[in-house]
């Protein structure tokens, strides 16, 4: 068990915050609808090229955070069904988009983290990154910490059977983290 609180608050709120990133992709590709993405102004969401399901590496930093995959629905919303976060996003420009995404951690009990990000997506609509600013409040309110990251994602597109028994080409690869030691409690 750690028992810096510096480092654990520090662990709590990238992983939170990381969970909420996920989330927000997840919830943008549910509702997908056709559009075109020059039709897109600040503020509308349908036709946006965030729209779709995101592999999504959180932190490129920290090489042993686990992807996430996401969607961003067409009407605004934001699913990441892996980590069970929601949250919403909106237009900013053509390519651009922000996103506000709530992960609870242990449950609610510990509290909740806000994830605000930005988002810019390459010209091809197949990649994009961006900031995001992690807020960690506990259930009465406090803020107990916040951390900055940046984050990358590329789109996740249909496979054919034919590729059965490869890995997904271009998913991120990370090196999992060694587990934490356990201390007796009596």
């Amino acid at each position: 068990m750690n028992d810096d609180p510096a480092r654990s608050t520090s662990t709590l709120t990238r992983r939170t915050a990381l969970a909420g990133l996920g989330a927000a992709g997840l919830g943008l590709a549910l509702a997908a609808r056709p559009a075109a993405a020059q039709d897109a102004t600040p503020g509308a969401t349908a036709g946006h090229p965030i729209v779709g399901t995101w592999i999504i590496v959180r932190d490129i930093t920290n090489t042993t955070e686990v992807p996430v995959v996401v969607v961003f629905t067409a009407d605004g919303g934001f699913i990441d069904p892996g980590q069970g976060v929601a949250g919403a996003w909106e237009s900013t420009g053509p390519r651009s988009a922000a996103m506000t995404i709530i992960p609870f951690t242990d449950g609610g009990a510990g509290g909740y983290a806000v994830v605000r990000s930005t988002w810019e997506i390459d010209e091809g609509g197949d990649a994009m990154s961006g900031p995001a600013a992690v807020t960690v409040v506990t259930p009465d309110g406090t803020v107990v910490a916040g951390v900055e990251l940046s984050s990358r994602a590329t789109r996740l597109k249909v496979e054919p059977m034919a590729n059965a028994g490869q890995a997904l080409a271009g998913f991120p690869t990370w090196t999992p983290a060694p587990p934490v030691d356990a201390t007796p409690t009596s």
